[in-house]
């Protein structure tokens, strides 16, 4: 299945599997609308999933203009319910050509994780860089690979190691099951090292401004990146260093 068919597949489930990672998802959330630049008044949420999320964190800022992009019909169909500016049924990397800028890109709970290779991030990266406002940022969330407060200590010391002597990316893919209602919907995602995330930003041309640590069982933040999944404040680096 393409990553829009399990998400289709998913979609009748989606409020509901994402309620069993609210703690997680709520504090990704307030993350970001702490850090939204004031004034902010446009927000572009890529990977938008039911556009709940989105539309939430818009009304915490008061941002009016909202556009939303999801590749999966479901999906999009559910975002269409919502008073949304827009919806584009894309994926990242093929957002339709626009005059809209943005002050604000959402990328949350891994997007850049379901797609299929490096190239693909790279792309999607690119595109979302070139309609983002000078000043604007760009937040997104990552699995990660070195996250001991989810896999422990012992295994994350070991894929410490291993990655370090020998990296290869291809060790962050994982195939999985999503056991839902009795269902199980097979799925795919890709859990990131700290170092390749930061090599895919400079790739990009984008400029890590913050980052932290939320760990996925109970949204507890720290700064510390071995302990909970990668979350990244991000600005154009060319941009922010034009006069």
């Amino acid at each position: 299945m393409s990553v829009p068919e399990i998400y289709d597949a998913l979609a009748p489930h989606y409020r509901e599997y994402a309620a069993t990672r609210s703690a997680y998802l709520d504090a990704v959330d307030q993350y970001v609308a702490l850090r939204i630049p004031t004034g902010a008044s446009s927000l572009l949420d890529v990977g938008a999933g039911d556009g709940i999320r989105a539309m939430g964190i818009a009304r915490r800022r008061d941002i009016g203009t909202v556009f939303l992009c999801e590749p999966s019909a479901e999906l999009a169909r559910k975002c269409r319910k919502l008073p949304a500016t827009e919806v584009w049924e894309t994926t990242a990397e093929s957002i339709p050509e626009t005059r809209m800028r943005f002050d604000v890109i959402t990328s949350l709970w891994n997007v850049l994780g379901h797609m299929q290779n490096r190239a693909e991030r790279l792309r999607a990266l690119n595109r979302l860089r070139t309609l983002l406002k000078p000043a604007g940022r760009i937040f997104l969330d990552l699995n990660n690979r070195h996250n001991a407060a989810a896999y422990g200590w012992p295994r994350v010391l070991g894929r410490l190691v291993l990655d370090a002597l020998a990296p290869d990316e291809r060790r962050g893919d994982a195939s999985y099951l999503w056991e839902i209602e009795g269902r199980a919907i097979p799925a795919m995602g890709h859990l990131f090292t700290p170092a390749e995330a930061r090599l895919l930003f400079d790739k990009s041309g984008l400029r890590v401004v913050e980052r932290a640590a939320i760990d996925y069982a109970n949204g507890r933040i720290s700064q510390w990146p071995l302990l909970g999944q990668l979350v990244f404040v991000l600005a154009d680096a060319e941009t922010e260093r034009t006069p």
